[in-house]
Formats: C-alpha cells, sequence, structure tokens
C-alpha cells in the first residue's frame, strides 16, 4: 500500500471520528448538522461502491472484512481489488484470442 492511500485512510479515520463525535457527542449544538450531512453523503457513495463490489464478487473471494473496509474507507479500500479485476480481464482477454485462434484454425 503506497503512503498516499495510507494517509488518505488515515483522513479517512478521522472524518468518521469526526462525524460520529457530532452524532453523539455532548457538543451537537457547537458542532452543527454539517458533519451529519457530509458523513450522510459520503456513507451513500460508500455504499454504492460496496455494491459495486458485490457485482464483481462472482469474479473475487470477497469476504466480510472486503465490505467493511470499503464501507470505511471507500475507493481508497477498492484499489486491490479493482488491480484483482484488471488481471482477471485481461487474462480472460488472452484466453478468449487463443479459443478464437483455435476455431480459426480448425474452420480453414
Amino acid at each position: 500500500m503506497n503512503i498516499i492511500n495510507l494517509a488518505m485512510r488515515l483522513i479517512m479515520l478521522l472524518f468518521w471520528c469526526g462525524v460520529i463525535y457530532a452524532l453523539v457527542g455532548s457538543d451537537f449544538q457547537e458542532v452543527g448538522s454539517m458533519p451529519l450531512i457530509l458523513g450522510g453523503v459520503v456513507l451513500v457513495m460508500h455504499l454504492m461502491q460496496m455494491l459495486m463490489l458485490k457485482q464483481a464478487s462472482q469474479y473475487l473471494e470477497l469476504t466480510a472484512k472486503d465490505y467493511l473496509a470499503v464501507l470505511v474507507f471507500g475507493s481508497f479500500a477498492m484499489n486491490h481489488h479493482r488491480a484483482r479485476l484488471k488481471a482477471i480481464s485481461e487474462e480472460n482477454k488472452k484466453i478468449n484470442a487463443e479459443n478464437r485462434q483455435k476455431r480459426q484454425q480448425k474452420n480453414d
């Protein structure tokens, strides 16, 4: 994991801590509703990313930990899965090209 991704995960953790503090903290009036609104928007985006990951689950062996990481960190947790999907896609392209060549040789 590169340093930028690690830093962004730390920022996301701080963001979620701020949202939780705004939700359960004793100084709710001072904090205001902005952290809750932003938290709701980010939560919806992360849930959509979880749905995208769910669609790719037929190609990947996913655990609950993978889904939880995407829920908390969003796209910063998706890098590994994107790389795995790309490798699977490249492998499938290679296999399909070989199959086409075999079919062409049989037809000739």
